[in-house]
């Protein structure tokens, strides 16, 4: 087939803009065929561009033999121009933006063909997502995903907007930089003008953007590439997006009101009203009411402490944990509601397999429901000691309280995992709402068996909390951090702290988690430096770019907010990245491959 040149071509409108009052207006468009129906006397395409769909319509008698020629060969995914008449439909479409009209051909440009597409390049049905990978050029042809990235793509610019407008300024960092493998992996980049040298690719422009606090520009934005080497997870990607913030002379309380601002703006974006400013809670109770440092506060319901309701049973696991001074307790949630009291026995089965594979010995369990009460250890309640926990869990009506007995660990981690799952299930949350919140002050350190020493829960450059100080050098385990999350449904979407931002100090932290002067030196000689000379009081955050675009597009999946994202397995299945180089490239760099 002879394909069409553009020439002076040229769209007048975009396909979905086309209205009724455009009827009678000659008008050239440009764009994919989605779908060609030939129904005899009549061809009808679908023509689709960025912008949305328009249906062209020939009749056979009416058009010239080239045209009819040119049109029974027209297939889909074929890169199009066309002519015609803006015409009001006969039979409108009202699901469709411009289902009033229609164009009458009158002339066609076949400027590309296309083989037959190995996955639909619609939103149904659903590819395998590998396939979908391996061809990301065309699955990004899908409608969802053209509206994923067109948002991501305005988040971005209102995310430089609302900064630029607050004065701050915007800068770029490093890629190639030094190794400080002070959390997860680095990806490492060889030297081939010094051999055996590497530089790493960041994990966070952390220390670049503290440096910049100390060079006096006091509020620092970037939008900037991360890269962790870390184990494979589904919810992670190897390179992803952070909106990297700094200010200086702030105090959690001024980081924390610069993002709700930015946090009510992009809700806005997606007509979503939230309120500032967010709840603040405590570590140690989002950890005790949620099971989770990280709450999805959709969902109202709280852990509660029933241990003493026990302390006098003759069920030997709850009675167990309430003589064991501490060391174990009886927590447990209510879900309120006739779906909740109702629960069958294979359900409540299900359940315990799930509390088991989180590290349960089991799920006790008590219902209220239409057959009155039930548990599975109701031989052990009496009259009396029902109303006791109906009493302290608010039993008013129907509904299912579940139990976990252990250590708090382990009791958040089941707990916490079953309140969202069952919350799910019944109902319980409400998938409009957006409930923003912060987590603040986190311990900052935490001890690590596999390497018998302190480590940062954040990281090393966050200020301890100046009530806990001296605890930094005589119990450094208790000692707070002045550090926040803010987190959206469930997900953790950004991070930060107030930095240490005087050498001493920064200094007694590197000693706590193991970090002698030497090493210090070695590693963060330049940031002691640095602080030596002048720095700021100053604080910033994260946010993660991928995750809270998922949120806005009210995706369940971050690839999908991507435009060419890696598998899990860390892998560009398009590309077939990573792939092995040339040897001469090794030899340059000096390197030799061992592939065992």
């Amino acid at each position: 087939m002879k394909l069409d040149r553009l020439g002076d071509f040229s769209r007048t409108h975009r396909n979905g803009e086309l209205r009724l009052s455009h009827a009678g207006q000659k008008v050239r468009l440009l764009g994919w065929c989605k779908r060609v129906r030939n129904l005899g006397s009549l061809v009808f395409l679908d023509l689709r561009d960025r912008w949305g769909l328009v249906q062209l319509v020939a009749n056979e008698t009416e058009v010239s033999p080239d045209l009819l020629e040119k049109l029974k060969a027209v297939r889909s995914e074929f890169v199009l121009g066309a002519e015609g008449l803006v015409s009001e439909r006969e039979s409108k479409n009202p699901n469709m933006p411009t289902g009033e009209i229609e164009v009458r051909l009158s002339d066609l440009k076949i400027f590309n063909t296309a083989q037959t597409p190995p996955i639909p390049v619609d939103d149904s049905p659903e590819a395998n997502e590998d396939l979908r990978l391996k061809h990301r050029f065309l699955d990004l042809r899908r409608d969802s995903l053209q509206r994923n990235m067109i948002l991501r793509s305005q988040a971005a610019s209102l995310i430089r907007n609302y900064f630029q407008r607050n004065d701050f300024v915007e800068f770029e960092t490093p890629i190639l930089g030094k190794s400080t493998p002070e959390g997860a992996r680095d990806y490492l980049v060889p030297s081939r003008v010094h051999p055996g040298e590497f530089y790493a690719l960041p994990q966070s422009p952390q220390l670049y953007k503290q440096l910049l606090q100390v060079s006096g520009f006091e509020r620092y934005i970037q939008i900037c590439r991360c890269f962790r080497d870390e184990d494979l997870r589904a919810d992670r990607q190897p390179e992803f997006t952070q909106v990297d913030v700094e200010m200086s002379f702030v105090r959690q309380e001024d980081v924390q009101a610069m993002i709700e601002g930015l946090m009510v703006e992009l809700s806005a974006l997606i007509g979503k009203t939230v309120v500032a400013p967010f709840p603040r809670l405590p570590y140690k109770d989002a950890m005790e009411w949620y099971g989770s440092d990280k709450p999805d506060l959709r969902c109202e319901l709280k852990i509660q402490d029933v241990t003493s309701l026990f302390d006098k049973s003759e069920f030997g696991l709850f009675r167990a944990a309430a003589d064991s001074q501490g060391k174990s307790r009886v927590r447990a949630l209510f879900f309120p509601g006739e779906k909740a009291g109702a629960y069958s026995r294979k359900q409540l089965d299900e359940l315990q397999e799930v509390a088991k594979q989180l590290g349960a010995g089991g799920l006790p369990y008590a219902k209220w429901g239409k057959e009155g009460f039930a548990s599975s250890f109701k031989k052990f309640v009496d009259a009396e000691g029902e109303v006791a926990i109906k009493t302290r869990l608010g039993v008013s009506s129907e509904g299912l309280a579940i139990f976990a007995v252990g250590p708090d660990d382990q009791t958040s981690r089941v707990l916490g995992e079953l309140r969202l799952r069952l919350a799910k299930a019944l109902g319980l949350i409400d998938e409009s709402k957006f409930a923003f919140l912060w987590v603040v002050d986190f311990p900052l350190l935490e001890w690590s068996e596999e390497d018998k020493r302190f480590v940062a829960c954040h990281h090393p450059f966050t200020s301890p909390h100046p009530d806990d100080l001296e605890l930094l050098e005589t119990d450094p385990g208790k000692c707070r951090a002045v550090a926040y999350d803010i987190v959206l449904n469930g997900y953790e979407v950004g991070g930060g702290s107030i930095r240490i931002h005087d050498a001493e100090t920064q200094s007694k932290m590197f000693r706590a988690i193991g970090i002698d002067e030497d090493e210090a030196k070695s590693k963060f000689g330049f940031l002691l430096s640095a602080l030596a000379f002048g720095a700021p009081p100053h604080g910033g955050l994260a946010l993660g770019l991928d995750r809270l675009v998922m949120l806005l597009c009210n995706c369940n999946n971050i690839r999908e907010v991507i435009a060419f994202p890696k598998t899990a397995q860390a892998r560009c299945l398009m590309t077939e990245a990573p792939s092995p180089v040339d040897p001469k490239q090794l030899r340059e760099l000096k390197i030799q491959a061992d592939r065992s």
